[in-house]
């Protein structure tokens, strides 16, 4: 009689996850061609964000972007280069930005989708697969904060017209803006 072999079930274990994601969205009263224009223009994107910029806006074109230097928090401070990977007119905007030994665990590819919706659209920033380490969570703090106060400058320049590049903003001081103004 043959021996019965029984067949092992790996244990099950609740393994954290390796890597994290940042996800911010905002609500915008523009068009998403305004939005997606305001994405990929280095005219655009020194009006609303940076203090210099170049732009090739298609697959594979050149991108850079020049901050202005913070010493609270590098991760918009600067200069930094990268490429267009995903242009997807009014709906899309992806690029990969150059990593150096630095950067190594910040993740290179960043993601913002535009959603139509009455009276505009919403726009979410993807920024994904940054570790889970204990070490690299204040860079993590650093892009979430540096990711809202995008998103907060983008709303504001597509809603007024106004800018503020110089200031770190979030996206509750904007909506209390709005509200005292009201």
């Amino acid at each position: 009689m043959p021996a019965e072999t029984k067949r092992r079930e790996p244990a099950r274990t609740h393994a954290r996850p390796r890597t994290r994601d940042l996800r911010v969205s905002v609500k915008v009263r523009a068009k998403s061609a305004e939005v997606y224009r305001a994405l990929t223009s280095a005219r655009e994107l020194c009006r609303w964000w940076l203090t210099g910029a170049e732009t090739d806006a298609r697959n594979s074109g050149r991108l850079r972007m020049v901050w202005p230097k913070r010493k609270e928090c590098r991760s918009f401070s600067g200069e930094r280069e990268g490429c267009f990977v995903d242009l997807e007119p009014e709906r899309k905007v992806s690029w990969m930005w150059r990593t150096g030994a630095q950067r190594r665990l910040v993740p290179p590819l960043c993601s913002f989708f535009i959603l139509p919706r009455p009276r505009g659209c919403e726009v979410t920033l993807l920024h994904a697969g940054f570790s889970c380490c204990q070490s690299v969570d204040r860079a993590y703090d650093c892009f979430a904060q540096g990711w809202e106060d995008a998103l907060a400058k983008l709303k504001l320049y597509l809603e007024t017209g106004r800018t503020c590049k110089h200031e770190v903003l979030t996206l509750a001081g904007l909506r209390a803006m709005h509200a005292c103004r009201k």
